[in-house]
C-alpha cells in the first residue's frame, strides 16, 4: 500500500486510503458510542440489583443510520513502475493521490481552489447478517 507523503506539512495519500481512514474513523466513533451504552446498561443493572433503582430501564443506544461525506480535495495521478524479477519495467500502475484542501497545500503549491475536486460518499448502516441454520 502506498504511504502518505508529507511535503512541507501537506499530507498527500492515495484516494482509497483517504476514504478508508474516513470510514475507520466513523466505525471508531460508533464503537465508542456502543461501549458507552453497554457501560450505562451495566451501571443500570447494578443499581437495580442493589435496590437503588426500582424501575427496569434500558440504556439508550445511538448509531449513525447513514453518514454523508463531502470532501474538497486536490487530486493528482502518479505512476509506479511495475518491475519484474530481472529488474525490467513491465508497465506502470496508476495511483490517484488526494490532498485535503487547506492553507498549507494551497500556499505550498500555489493551488487555485477553483480547480478542486469534490468527492461525495455515503456510508449507510445495515442490519447484521443472520446466521443460516441447516
Amino acid at each position: 500500500m502506498a504511504q502518505a507523503v508529507n511535503v512541507e506539512g501537506v499530507l498527500i495519500r492515495p484516494l482509497g486510503r483517504v476514504l478508508t481512514l474516513v470510514g475507520a474513523s466513523i466505525a471508531e466513533a460508533q464503537s465508542a458510542m456502543d461501549a458507552n451504552s453497554i457501560a450505562t446498561q451495566k451501571a443500570i443493572d447494578q443499581a437495580i440489583e442493589n435496590g437503588e433503582i426500582e424501575y427496569d430501564i434500558q440504556a439508550p443506544w445511538y448509531h449513525f443510520p447513514d453518514v454523508d461525506i463531502e470532501l474538497k480535495m486536490a487530486l493528482s495521478m502518479t505512476e509506479k513502475a511495475e518491475v519484474d524479477k530481472k529488474g525490467k519495467v513491465r508497465g506502470y500502475k496508476p495511483t490517484l493521490l488526494a490532498a485535503p484542501l487547506n492553507a498549507a497545500y494551497k500556499n505550498t503549491y500555489n493551488y487555485d481552489v477553483n480547480g478542486s475536486s469534490h468527492i461525495k460518499a455515503k456510508i449507510a448502516s445495515i442490519p447484521p447478517a443472520t446466521k443460516l441454520s441447516e
